[in-house]
């Protein structure tokens, strides 16, 4: 009877965690940086599910696997929770809002007056501004330690951030998130010498996982090369983007515009934009961005291919980087119990921090400064007559100590946020 019981708690206490997942996922704008604001503040300090040093190394190993870093890492989570199953049920309620939003605007956008909706979502930046530096603040005072755990905060800060304004061209690379975090437990490993582990370690690896990513990447590439098919084409496109891509949607989406717009002509650059626009706007993972454009590129053959392609790009967009964590999250345990590892594993996590420090400034650029020429960030880009944007500076300044003091939902300055565009 108590054993039951005890199944019947484990099944509830799953349950809310799905719960918290989905919420997440509804009120998650503004790409992997918001994710993780949102990941610390609810699933950290409020549900206390892990601590904010076990986030960021979840957050750091997504870092240095290709694919999208905040499904990788909320997948983790369900996994550290209850094991494969329950990772595969967060990835689905992560990425089912997402889905049937990008799916259901891919029929109807030529329906939409494009700029009235997205003025809808004109406070959001603010917003999002202000969730990731109050994430970045408590994750600094979390982590930051020891002088070293310092130092490397500031490093990462200043290569990922700072550097970015005079050679915008070399630290814009995606490599930088895994160099600064190799270098972080570089770093930490020669300082380091508190945590040796000498015995040996015996763990069975999923060795099918890595198999299976390797060989559907080469059938779904031989397939191309054997069929005219546009829904083979789809996925090996979108498959490939999933394996290759590291850093995020901002990588994901060059890409993607070559391949679908540029070569294949799948979209028109208006087409390809607006999806980008809507996206950028919505909630959920940046990477849902390949539902829009797939099923675009599927609806000459008409809607139920329309939808089928939708389908197709998100499959193959999330895949790959799934079948990675499958095989790297259930080792790792074991694998951080090595020497080096754990003498390695403080620095990346102080590296991680400083690159959340990072994505806060970086965020704030766009949206607390005007520029001549949209993301380009010399100092020199910014506009001479009226550099600073005061009304949304005034609204961040007020807004980060309102959301680190309070204790309201995340949905509810979503909803706030969309209820002043709609007034202003």
């Amino acid at each position: 009877m108590s054993s039951l019981s005890g199944s019947k708690v484990k099944k509830i206490r799953r349950l809310i965690f799905l719960k918290d997942v989905f919420i997440i996922a509804i009120s998650a704008f503004g790409g992997p940086a918001m994710h993780l604001a949102l990941f610390t503040k609810r699933m950290v300090h409020e549900k206390k599910y892990l601590t904010e040093a076990e986030l960021l190394e979840i957050y750091s190993l997504a870092q240095v696997l290709p694919g999208p870093s905040s499904t990788q890492t909320i997948t983790c989570m369900g996994y550290k929770f209850g094991g494969a199953f329950l990772a595969f049920l967060t990835l689905m309620v992560w990425i089912l809002p997402a889905f049937v939003i990008m799916t259901t605007l891919s029929f109807v956008f030529l329906l939409l007056d494009q700029r009235s909706a997205l003025s809808l979502f004109s406070y959001v930046g603010p917003l999002v501004v202000g969730f990731v530096a109050v994430a970045a603040i408590r994750m600094v005072r979390s982590v930051g330690r020891d002088r070293l755990s310092i130092v490397l905060i500031i490093l990462s800060f200043l290569t990922a951030a700072v550097m970015r304004h005079p050679l915008e061209d070399v630290v814009k690379t995606p490599w930088i998130f895994p160099i600064v975090l190799f270098f972080g437990g570089f770093i930490s490993f020669f300082v380091n010498r508190e945590y040796i582990q000498h015995r040996a370690i015996k763990f069975k690896i999923p060795w099918h996982y890595l198999v299976l990513w390797i060989l559907i990447f080469i059938m779904a590439g031989l397939l191309v090369l054997t069929t005219d098919s546009r829904s083979a084409r789809l996925f090996e496109n979108t498959y490939r983007f999933g394996s290759l891509v590291f850093g995020g949607g901002d990588v994901l989406i060059p890409m993607m515009l070559e391949q679908f717009v540029n070569f294949n002509g799948y979209l028109t650059h208006e087409e390809f934009m607006t999806g980008y626009a809507l996206k950028q706007a919505l909630p959920g993972p940046i990477f849902t961005i390949t539902t829009f454009m797939s099923g675009l590129a599927m609806e000459e053959f008409g809607k139920h291919w329309h939808l089928y392609g939708c389908i197709i790009g998100t499959l193959g967009i999330f895949l790959p980087g799934t079948l990675l964590i499958f095989f790297v999250y259930p080792i790792w345990d074991q694998v951080k119990k090595f020497g080096m590892i754990q003498r390695s594993l403080n620095g990346v996590i102080a590296a991680s921090a400083g690159l959340v420090v990072s994505a806060a400034y970086l965020l704030f650029l766009p949206v607390g400064l005007n520029w001549i020429e949209p993301n380009s960030f010399y100092y020199t880009n910014l506009s001479s007559a009226d550099p600073v944007n005061w009304q949304n500076l005034i609204i961040v300044a007020i807004l980060v100590p309102v959301l680190y003091k309070t204790k309201l939902p995340a949905p509810f300055w979503v909803l706030l946020a969309v209820l002043a565009g709609w007034i202003f």
